[in-house]
């Protein structure tokens, strides 16, 4: 029965040594795809499950020994050992998690704030033009008026224009008016 157990206990350790897994590939090559991240943390997860299982039957065949005691303590320490391998493993694949996500949301970020900055260079553009055709309605204005000054045709124009200009007033006055007219005086009582 002793050489059983010691027998199992080589069987195990050597299987331990050998299936520990491959260490991830280094920050400089990151794990580019969706498919193979999920792929990674699927074999992560799986792997840490082994770990908890192979403890499980550990203990259970410590049971079988004459010194539980010594066999459970091994077989924590293996376990221990294996999840300290596994965690540096999970630690370096949560970093590289980490760096893609700030890299992809930099990238968001830099596509948001140059298309933004284009907007913004439409829009001055716009204003820019909009005011240059200001400047020349103003101006082409100013070279008619300064044309019929002093005729009476000019003064025609010019009360012309002041006309409509009063009438666009009074309408604007009028549309601003939300008020409702007051209420009609009461009717005297006698």
């Amino acid at each position: 029965m002793k050489n059983i157990c010691v027998a199992w206990t080589l069987c195990v350790c050597i299987a331990t040594c050998f299936a520990e897994p491959a260490p991830v590939a280094d920050s400089a090559t990151l794990i580019s795809t969706e498919e193979k991240r999920q792929q990674e943390r699927t074999r992560l997860d799986h792997e840490r499950h082994r770990l908890e299982v192979q403890y499980q039957e550990d203990m259970k065949l410590c049971y079988q020994h004459f010194d539980v005691t010594r066999c459970r303590s091994e077989a924590r320490n293996r376990r221990i050992e294996a999840n300290q391998l596994l965690r540096k493993e999970e630690l370096h694949f949560n970093a590289m998690e980490r760096k893609i996500k700030t890299d992809e949301a930099n990238r968001r970020l830099t596509e948001r704030t140059s298309e933004a900055s284009r907007k913004d260079a439409e829009a001055q553009r716009a204003q820019a033009a909009a005011a240059a055709r200001d400047r020349a309605d103003a101006h082409a204005q100013k070279q008619i008026d300064h044309a019929l000054q002093g005729s009476k045709r000019g003064e025609y124009e010019q009360k012309q224009r002041e006309a409509a200009q009063h009438r666009a007033d009074v309408e604007k006055k009028q549309r601003e008016r939300t008020k409702e007219p007051a209420a009609p005086l009461p009717v005297p009582s006698r």
